[in-house]
């Protein structure tokens, strides 16, 4: 992998130390990524980080792989999800997947195992870009109500466009089917908010940190939600 690595995420093992999962740049593949992983020399958060040398997820032949959030189920099993990069193969316009056909942008369930960085079976797709979602659907985060209900976090459309938002789906089963909600938790407009997306959830449910423009930059931002008995989620108080 080469030096243009993104979207960091962090969780910890058993033994203590953390894994790192990040999309990273190919070398043999310029401005394409897949996943990779890297496993703390110690216990500190802060690293050192050793990284693997063969990716977690690279399914190059659909466009590569970005987006990764690790996930740790009831039962301690590991679990990373993540997007597959279609757009970055797609045929143009918006995020490069605006003209027909539009390339799938499947989300994406991968087990692992104890050690956080080795897959256990195939991936299972959980979700996928539909027309309402324009060019793509990115950024999946996962967590599980109290209630033994799954929410999937997610944003749709580009980044760089009014209409990139926070949507999210959940199920009864972290494999699926999952159900969309009827409206997206944040969109441009809610509280003077432009194009937000990119959420990650605290693992208890009520808080939530994403990026949204702010002048020429994108700034993050946090905000506290409510998840109610009928899995609506909405805003809260902080």
């Amino acid at each position: 992998m080469n030096v243009n690595h993104y979207a960091p995420d962090v969780i910890q093992r058993e033994d203590g130390r953390f894994v790192l999962y990040y999309a990273g740049e190919l070398k043999s593949w310029i401005r394409h990524h897949c996943i990779g992983a890297a496993v703390s020399n110690g216990t500190s958060p802060l690293g050192p980080y050793i990284p693997r040398n063969e990716s977690l997820a690279c399914p190059r032949d659909q466009g590569g792989a970005i987006d990764p959030s690790p996930f740790r189920d009831i039962d301690g099993k590991f679990y990373v999800v993540y997007k597959v990069d279609g757009n970055s193969i797609g045929h143009g316009g918006n995020c490069n997947n605006g003209k027909k056909p539009i390339v799938p942008t499947p989300i994406m369930l991968q087990e692992l195992e104890n050690d956080g960085v080795t897959p256990t079976g195939d991936p299972v797709q959980i979700l996928t870009n539909e027309k309402v979602d324009g060019p793509l659907v990115e950024a999946p985060n996962i967590i599980r109500s109290d209630e033994g209900v799954y929410y999937l976090f997610f944003s749709s459309h580009c980044f760089t466009s009014s209409k990139y938002n926070v949507k999210y789906a959940y199920s009864t089963s972290l494999r699926g089917p999952y159900t969309r909600a009827e409206r997206a938790l944040f969109q441009s407009g809610d509280f003077g908010l432009k194009s937000p997306g990119g959420a990650t959830v605290s693992p208890n449910g009520t808080q939530m940190v994403f990026h949204a423009n702010c002048g020429k930059y994108r700034c993050m931002y946090a905000a506290a939600i409510n998840i109610s008995v009928n899995s609506t989620i909405t805003p809260a108080a902080l």
